[in-house]
C-alpha cells in the first residue's frame, strides 16, 4: 500500500463523518438552502486564491521539470476550471466579480489557509503537497461515497454540476493523481521524520476540511463589536 493510500484509509473515518454533515446531505437530495451554497462559493473562492499561491510555490520548490509541470497544469485547472464554476455559480445568483474577488473567508476556513501556508513556506515539497492534501482528494473522496448511497442525483438538483464536477471531471482525476504521485516519492525517498511530518499535516488539513462543512452550513462569520 503506498504511503498516501495508507493515509487516506487511516482518515476515512472523518470523510464518513463529512458525508453526514448537513451541508453535504442538503447538496446531494437538493434542499440546502441556495444562500448557504452561495456562502460556500464566497470562502472558497477566497480560498482557492491561497490555494493557488502555495501550487506556484510548489512549481519553484519542485525538483524536476516535470514536477514543475505538473504542479502548473494542476495550478491552471484550479484558476480555470474549478474557480471558473464558483464564477459561474456567482454570475448566476447576482454576485458581481468585485464582490466574488473581495470576500473575506470565517474564522475556520482561515485558520486552515494558516496550516497549508504554513506547511508550504516552512516544509519541503513532500509537506508543502501535504498541507493540501486533504484539499486535493477530499471533495472527490465525499462525492463518490455520497453518490455511491444513492440511485441517481435528481436531474433538477441545483447542485448536480458540483457533483459532477467532484466525481466523474476526468483531468481533475488526472491531476490528482500526479500530484499525489509526487508526494509518495517524496515520502518514500525521505527519512521517517519527513513522513511523520507529512502525515501530521495531511491528517491537520483532514480536520479542518471536516470542521469547515459545519461552518459553511452555519455561514460562519467573525465576531463584530
Amino acid at each position: 500500500m503506498s504511503f498516501s493510500a495508507r493515509l487516506i484509509q487511516q482518515a476515512d473515518p472523518y470523510y464518513e463523518a463529512q458525508t453526514r454533515k448537513p451541508f453535504v446531505q442538503g447538496m446531494l437530495d437538493g434542499t440546502l438552502p441556495m444562500e448557504k451554497f452561495l456562502y460556500w462559493v464566497r470562502v472558497d473562492y477566497a480560498y482557492l486564491v491561497n490555494f493557488s499561491r502555495i501550487l506556484a510555490l510548489g512549481v519553484t520548490k519542485a525538483d524536476t521539470f516535470e514536477d514543475m509541470r505538473v504542479m502548473q497544469e494542476y495550478l491552471h485547472w484550479i484558476i480555470n476550471e474549478e474557480m471558473g464554476m464558483q464564477e459561474s455559480y456567482a454570475a448566476e445568483h447576482g454576485i458581481t466579480k468585485h464582490e466574488l474577488e473581495s470576500a473575506k473567508m470565517g474564522p475556520t476556513k482561515y485558520a486552515y489557509t494558516r496550516h497549508e501556508l504554513a506547511s508550504a513556506h516552512s516544509g519541503t515539497m513532500g509537506e508543502l503537497i501535504a498541507g493540501i492534501m486533504a484539499c486535493i482528494v477530499g471533495y472527490q473522496i465525499v462525492c463518490c461515497k455520497l453518490l455511491s448511497s444513492i440511485e441517481t442525483i435528481d436531474p433538477e438538483n441545483p447542485y448536480r454540476d458540483w457533483f459532477s464536477m467532484y466525481s466523474s471531471d476526468v483531468d481533475l482525476d488526472t491531476h490528482t493523481k500526479r500530484v499525489i504521485d509526487i508526494f509518495d516519492r517524496m515520502a518514500s525517498e525521505g527519512s521517517a521524520n519527513l513522513r511523520a511530518s507529512m502525515e501530521e499535516k495531511f491528517m491537520t488539513g483532514v480536520r479542518y476540511e471536516t470542521m469547515c462543512w459545519d461552518a459553511y452550513f452555519e455561514m460562519e462569520e467573525w465576531i463584530t463589536y
